[in-house]
């Protein structure tokens, strides 16, 4: 699935988010792409989202418990579920503030966001984000 805002159709950097099932530290790269993912291209990943994923951390990895300091744009980030009420709780806040005037495009791209990930929640333990910057 892909949601667009400002992306371009020929943009190759993506974020690809994975919701998975945490089977720990073993988890196999077979478990955690099991489902369809989401893509989410530059533009738009750095326009609308970046801001509040990143402002999560630090988080716990949810397959090991360790600490992870910063989001890493050039790999696999495991963000679990909590982490994950987060950013929604957060991207819905600035939706609702008098001074934040969101256009008709980008509130559609947001709505759309947030119904797969709390969809994709109700079963999902993490949605690991992984990036080819």
């Amino acid at each position: 699935m892909i949601f667009r805002c400002y992306s371009d159709v020929n943009e190759k950097i993506c974020w690809t988010l994975y919701p998975c099932v945490n089977f720990g530290e073993n988890i196999t790269r077979e478990q955690w792409h099991a489902k369809t993912p989401l893509y989410i291209f530059y533009a738009d990943y750095e326009k609308l989202l970046k801001e509040y994923v990143t402002g999560i951390y630090p988080i716990i990895n949810p397959t090991n418990n360790t600490v992870v300091e910063a989001f890493d744009p050039c790999f696999n980030n495991w963000i679990g579920k909590d982490d994950w009420k987060k950013i929604i709780n957060e991207i819905k806040n600035k939706l609702q503030r008098n001074n934040n005037r969101p256009s008709k495009l980008e509130r559609e791209f947001y709505n759309n966001f947030l119904e797969w990930i709390e969809k994709e929640l109700e079963w999902a333990d993490i949605i690991v984000i992984d990036s080819n910057l």
